[in-house]
C-alpha cells in the first residue's frame, strides 16, 4: 500500500476525555460553557467548539455564571482556587497523567524539594507544574539549560512534561543526576505519548515521506514532526488537507501519516483521503478507475447494488423466484433513503464523510431529484402488486424521510426526550437495519402472500444482523463526528467496549443461524451460503479492529462487499 497510517493518530485519552465532556455539556445547553484557555491546540477543533457556543476565557478573565472547564493541561493550585465563585461550576478535566505529575511535584515541594521539569518553558502544562512546585521549580529542555541551573538546589525531584520527547528526557536525566547526586527521577512522560513517538520513528523508517497532521502550536504534534525528521525522511507538518502539495507527494512511492494528540479525526481523515488520491492517481487509467469507484461508493450506487444482491440471496433462501422487480424495489429504496438522509443530516456528513458530502454537495439538485424519482418509481412499482404493497412502501418511504426531521409532537417528545427519531438512543443503527431487512424480505413475502414462518424469521434476522453489524462498525468509526452533532449512537450511549461486545454477540447469532441451517435445514439452499458470509463478516471485523482498514472509499468497498458476496454465492448455487 502506498499509504501507511499510524495506529495511535488522533486524540489522546486526556484530550478526548475533556472534549467529550465539553461537547456533552454543550448539547444539554443547561448552562453557558467556558474553557479556561483553548481546550486543545488545534484551530479546527476550536472553531468547531466556537460554533457550539463554547467560549474561551483567559486566566485573568472573570466568569460570573455558567460552567467553566479546566483543560487537560491542568493549572496551578492558586489559579484553581481563584476560579471558585458563586454561580460558577468549575469542572476539572486535567488529564490523569498530568495530575500524577502534579501530585509528585506537590508532594516533594511540601518536603522542601526543588522540582526540575524537563519540558518546554511557557507551555500550559509546564506552567501548571511550576505552580505545584511552591516557587522552587525549574524548567530545562537541553544540556545547555542543565548547565545553567544553580548548583545548590538539593534535594531535587525530576519530572517530565507528559508530552515530552521520551528520548530527550532519557538524555537529560543523566546530566541532572550527575549535577545533583541523589536526585529523585520520575518518568512522567505519558505512555501514549511514548508509544506515538516510537511509532512515528518506526513509520519513518518504512516510508519515503511522513505527513504529520496537527496544530503548529501543539507541542506533541511538533515533537512528532521533529522525530520524523531525525530519521532523515522528508516530513510535512500540516494542519489541514488544503496545505498538501499533491505534485510533491507523487514524487514518493510510500507515505506515512500520523497526527498529534489534539488533532480531530475528521481533519486526519481528510488528509488521508487527499494523500491516497494523490498517490493512487498517477496514471490516467488509475485516475479513471478510482474516480469511477469513488463515484459508485459516494453516490450510494455501490451499497444499493449490495442491497439488491442481498435481496436476491434472501429470495433464494426462501425459495421465492428472485424477480428483477423485487431487487429494484430494495435498490431504489436504499439509494433514495441514503441520499435524503445525507442531505437532512449535513452536519454529521461533513465531519464523518467529507468526500461523499463534496460529491453530493457539488450537484445537490441532481441527487435530490434522483432520490425523488427513485422514491416515486418505488411507489409505482409497488402499486402494481396491489394496495397493501403500495401502502407498505409508502409507509417505508415516509418513515425513512422522517428519520431526521423533528415531527414528534411536543407532548410526546417531552416524555421520550426526543423531537426526532434520530435523537432516540441507538436509533440510527437499529432502524437502518430494520428498514433494509423489511423491504428486502417482508415486502416480497407480502406480495407472494407468504405466511411468515420460521424460514422467513431466520432470513429476516440474518439480513438485519448483517446490516446492523455494518452500521455499528461505521458508528464506531464516526464516534467523534456523531458526538459533535449530538447523535445518540450505540457507541456514545453504551461506550465503545460495550458496542464492540454487541458486535461480537451479533456475529455469534449470525453463526448460530447459519449452523441451524445445516443441522436442521430450514432454507432452500442450506448453510453453504450463510457460513462463508459469516466468515467474511468476521474477517472485515478483525481487519477493522486491528486498524488494517482506514475510513474511506476502500473501507466501504471492503465492508459492503459482504452484500455483493452474499448475492454472488446465492447465484452460484444451482436451482432445484
Amino acid at each position: 500500500m502506498p499509504v501507511k497510517l499510524a495506529k495511535t493518530a488522533g486524540f489522546c485519552m486526556g484530550v478526548r476525555r475533556a472534549m467529550n465532556a465539553v461537547l456533552d455539556a454543550s448539547h444539554k445547553a443547561e448552562k453557558r460553557i467556558y474553557t479556561l484557555g483553548p481546550l486543545v491546540h488545534n484551530n479546527q477543533a476550536m472553531e468547531m467548539l466556537e460554533s457550539k457556543d463554547v467560549r474561551v476565557v483567559s486566566a485573568g478573565e472573570e466568569v460570573d455564571e455558567g460552567r467553566l472547564y479546566i483543560r487537560a493541561h491542568g493549572i496551578a493550585p492558586e489559579k484553581r482556587a481563584s476560579l471558585d465563585r458563586p454561580g460558577v461550576e468549575v469542572v476539572d478535566m486535567t488529564c490523569p497523567h498530568v495530575r500524577r505529575a502534579q501530585m509528585i511535584v506537590g508532594r516533594h515541594a511540601k518536603n522542601g524539594y526543588h522540582s526540575i521539569i524537563v519540558g518546554d518553558a511557557g507551555h500550559a502544562e509546564v506552567e501548571g507544574l511550576l505552580g505545584h512546585a511552591g516557587g522552587r521549580g525549574w524548567v530545562v529542555a537541553s544540556a545547555e539549560e542543565v548547565a545553567e541551573l544553580p548548583a545548590e538546589l538539593e534535594p531535587v525531584c525530576v519530572v517530565a512534561q507528559t508530552t515530552q520527547n521520551a528520548r530527550r528526557f532519557q538524555e537529560i536525566v543523566p546530566l541532572l543526576e550527575e549535577r545533583y547526586p541523589g536526585a529523585e527521577v520520575h518518568n512522567t512522560v505519558c505512555r501514549a505519548t511514548d508509544d506515538r513517538q516510537e511509532e512515528v520513528r518506526t513509520l519513518a523508517r518504512e516510508v519515503d515521506a511522513v505527513v504529520v497532521v496537527g496544530g503548529r502550536h501543539s507541542a506533541n504534534t511538533v515533537r512528532l514532526a521533529e522525530i520524523a525528521r531525525e530519521e532523515d525522511v522528508p516530513t510535512y507538518h500540516i494542519e489541514t488537507a488544503a496545505e498538501l502539495d499533491a505534485a510533491e507527494l507523487r514524487g514518493h512511492e510510500t507515505v506515512g501519516i500520523t497526527a498529534g494528540a489534539s488533532t480531530p479525526h475528521w481533519v486526519f481523515g481528510e488528509v488521508v483521503d487527499s494523500v491516497e488520491e494523490s498517490l493512487r492517481n498517477r496514471a490516467p487509467w488509475a485516475r479513471f478507475l478510482r474516480g469511477l469507484l469513488g463515484f459508485g461508493v459516494h453516490s450510494y450506487l455501490y451499497i444499493g447494488t449490495g442491497s439488491a444482491a442481498t435481496t436476491y440471496a434472501a429470495l433464494r433462501l426462501l425459495d421465492i423466484e428472485p424477480r428483477l422487480d423485487y431487487l429494484l424495489l430494495t435498490l431504489m429504496y436504499v439509494v433514495s433513503m441514503h441520499i435524503v438522509n445525507c442531505f437532512t443530516d449535513r452536519a454529521a456528513a461533513k465531519l464523518n464523510d467529507p468526500q461523499r458530502m463534496r460529491l453530493l454537495g457539488s450537484w445537490p439538485r441532481a441527487f435530490l431529484v434522483t432520490a425523488i424519482l427513485l422514491g416515486g418509481a418505488n411507489l409505482v412499482l409497488a402499486s402494481m402488486y396491489g394496495r397493501y404493497a403500495f401502502l407498505f412502501m409508502l409507509f417505508s418511504l415516509v418513515a425513512g424521510i422522517g428519520y431526521n426531521l423533528q415531527w414528534i409532537p411536543t407532548w410526546l417528545s417531552r416524555r421520550i426526550g426526543a423531537k426526532a427519531v434520530r435523537e432516540i438512543p441507538g436509533s440510527k443503527d437499529f432502524f437502518l437495519a430494520l428498514a433494509w431487512a423489511t423491504v428486502a424480505v417482508i415486502l416480497p413475502c407480502l406480495i407472494e402472500r407468504e405466511v411468515p414462518a420460521f424460514p422467513e424469521v431466520c432470513v429476516f434476522l440474518f439480513l438485519f444482523l448483517m446490516v446492523f453489524i455494518r452500521s455499528l462498525v461505521f458508528s464506531i468509526s464516526d464516534v467523534e463526528g456523531d458526538r459533535i452533532v449530538g447523535k445518540e449512537t450505540f457507541p456514545l450511549v453504551m461506550g465503545l467496549r460495550a458496542t464492540q461486545r454487541l458486535v461480537v454477540i451479533s456475529l455469534a447469532i449470525l453463526f448460530v443461524i447459519a449452523c441451524l441451517d445445516i443441522v436442521t435445514p430450514w432454507s432452500a439452499v442450506g448453510g453453504i451460503l450463510l457460513l462463508p458470509v459469516c466468515a467474511y463478516v468476521a474477517l472485515y471485523l478483525y481487519l477493522a479492529q486491528r486498524r488494517r482498514l482506514s475510513r474511506g472509499v476502500f473501507f466501504e468497498v471492503v465492508v459492503d462487499a459482504q452484500f455483493i458476496l452474499t448475492g454472488l454465492l446465492a447465484y452460484s448455487i444451482p436451482h432445484g
